[in-house]
């Protein structure tokens, strides 16, 4: 028997654990995996739960999140896979008018200054060079496909514009010799377009192809309020699969729609009122009702919050650490990268502010299977959940207990915190009485996963040339602190963006290095447990706690 991740090598033997092991091969870029490998110990995470559900779906088959995350392994999953039964997205284009989603609700109550230079944004370079023919062809076929790239937004309400009025934004731009030598030039024009996006017209994706000695660097700038970071790998991996397609002189195919934004946002609107969703309610309220921690230690106070202002610094780990990070680190208490990575973030804030309970805005990506019969897994838009969560770090020198704890506060989160929008933006007053959505944080927290898109495709690699500012300098930061995390190359990366007129950067310096030092003393923890240790949440008890549990595995 051969070892692969931590379960001793078990072959695929009937169709559906031979098709599910080829796709978790393909998703989590391994060689071979046998049917008890355990899905998060191999380097998945809920992200990369989506990318497997969407290449089931094209299979014809479905699968829930949580049945993956009850049942991690492929000889535990397989009875839970299910045909599809027509319930495929209508695979015509989407168009008129539609409903804002509770982020961008969120977004349009902000008002941010200048809220239509708001992008999200992308550089790639290939060293062979773009034909200029075939992006158009390719931008042309991902915006017919994609319906959230037709969309524009006017008086704040979303509207899709048929086929027939749609073109592509690509400009392209000669630059004689290397790239390097016209850096310069290159972040000018990459500024414009980022900048040149108006909501009420469209188009919300611009595009700019910088042709120089050294190969080709293409801008793809996207207004945030129709993508985030699940639809930019969907979107990476179709622009790869059509300009390859196109290149070979093949008709251009792409896996069949999922449901749409509009679709998604009109069912919401049922979903926010039912009985189902508002049991909800008491979770957030008793959330509410603790002594928190929201606001962090500032060197100055500062009246001006615009972005220009932003400075970020971070850390890399080294692939080693990622890998054992992904990998080894969760078998001690089955854990998820969340779980690791927001009990770092306690120990770290704890040390800084002095406190116990420390609230901070989590970001997910929002997919949740909360609508019956809706599939979302390969669907262009911003979906993005934003709720808040208390990091209680009462047991701060108990290593292991503090883990588990964190673990499980965060397993009763309700539907992974996506219900916390839908009450404030869409639940009707009269059912959330009771809440004052007053918990406001000044730190955010989102780890966005891996990101292997541009290696995988041979085609293309992220460009080292500047992108521009995907938000203008003069709208507000949301936080004053923002800390993301991903995975890329194989290292895990974590920015912390900090507002520098309230900050200086020795104090963001010394909290990232305090961040890095927990981080690798828990993978340090983990590693050196010997057995797997259960929680309540492992068990499917809601009601237990963590002491009772521990008393009854003394009497077993």
């Amino acid at each position: 028997d051969i070892e692969a991740g931590s379960a001793v090598y078990k072959e695929p033997e009937t169709e559906m654990e031979t098709l599910l092991s080829d796709i978790w091969q393909d998703v989590l870029g391994l060689p071979q995996i046998g049917v008890s490998d355990n899905f998060f110990t191999l380097g998945g995470d809920s992200i990369k739960g989506i990318q497997m559900a969407s290449r089931l779906n094209q299979h014809g088959f479905k699968l829930e999140m949580k049945d993956l995350f009850q049942h991690p392994t492929i000889e535990e999953l397989v009875s839970y896979v299910e045909r599809t039964e027509g319930e495929q997205a209508d695979q015509g284009p989407v168009e008129g008018e539609a409903e804002l989603t509770p982020i961008q609700r969120w977004f349009f109550e902000k008002d941010f200054t200048n809220k239509h230079h708001w992008n999200q944004s992308v550089m790639l370079h290939a060293a062979d060079g773009f034909d200029p023919a075939l992006v158009e062809k390719t931008l042309q076929v991902l915006t017919e496909h994609h319906d959230a790239l037709r969309m524009v937004y006017r008086e704040q309400k979303p509207y899709y514009r048929g086929l027939e009025d749609v073109s592509v934004d690509l400009e392209v731009m000669k630059l004689n010799g290397p790239a390097e030598d016209h850096e310069d030039r290159i972040e000018r024009e990459a500024d414009r377009l980022q900048s040149s996006i108006t909501l009420e017209a469209g188009n919300l994706l611009k595009a700019g192809l910088f042709q120089a000695e050294d190969g080709d660097h293409l801008l793809l700038a996207i207004h945030h309020l129709v993508v985030d970071g699940v639809s930019w790998r969907i979107l990476l991996e179709d622009f790869t699969a059509v300009y390859t397609q196109l290149k070979q002189g093949k008709e251009p195919m792409l896996p069949p729609k999922t449901h749409s934004v509009a679709e998604f946002a009109e069912r919401l609107k049922e979903y926010a009122d039912t009985k189902v969703f508002l049991k909800e309610v008491d979770y957030w309220k008793q959330l509410e009702e603790k002594e928190v921690c929201t606001q962090l230690p500032k060197d100055r106070q500062s009246s001006d919050q615009r972005m220009k202002y932003t400075k970020t610094i971070g850390f890399s780990l080294t692939a080693e650490q990622t890998e054992l990070l992904t990998t080894k680190v969760h078998e001690a208490y089955h854990t998820e990268m969340n779980d690791i990575l927001l009990t770092a973030l306690g120990l770290a804030l704890k040390e800084w502010t002095g406190r116990d309970t420390i609230g901070v805005h989590l970001e997910g990506h929002g997919r949740e299977d909360i609508l019956d019969g809706l599939n979302m897994t390969r669907t262009v838009g911003w979906f993005t959940s934003m709720y808040p969560m208390v990091l209680e770090m009462k047991h701060a020198d108990d290593l292991a207990y503090q883990l588990k704890q964190m673990k499980e506060n965060i397993r009763h989160i309700p539907n992974k915190g996506v219900g916390y929008g839908i009450l404030r933006y869409v639940t009707a007053p009269e059912h959330k009485e009771d809440l004052s959505f007053s918990i406001e944080p000044d730190i955010s927290f989102n780890y966005l996963g891996q990101f292997n898109e541009m290696s995988d495709s041979g085609l293309f690699t992220r460009s080292n040339m500047p992108s521009g500012q995907s938000l203008s300098p003069d709208t507000e930061k949301p936080n004053a602190l923002d800390i993301v995390g991903f995975i890329e190359n194989g290292q895990l990366t974590m920015t912390f963006a900090y507002h520098s007129l309230e900050f200086h950067e020795k104090t963001i310096q010394s909290f990232s290095d305090s961040f890095k030092a927990h981080l690798l003393k828990i993978t340090d923890h983990c590693l050196a447990q010997d057995g797997p240790e259960l929680t309540p949440s492992d068990l499917g008890d809601d009601d237990l706690t963590l002491d009772e549990l521990d008393k009854l595995m003394e009497i077993l």
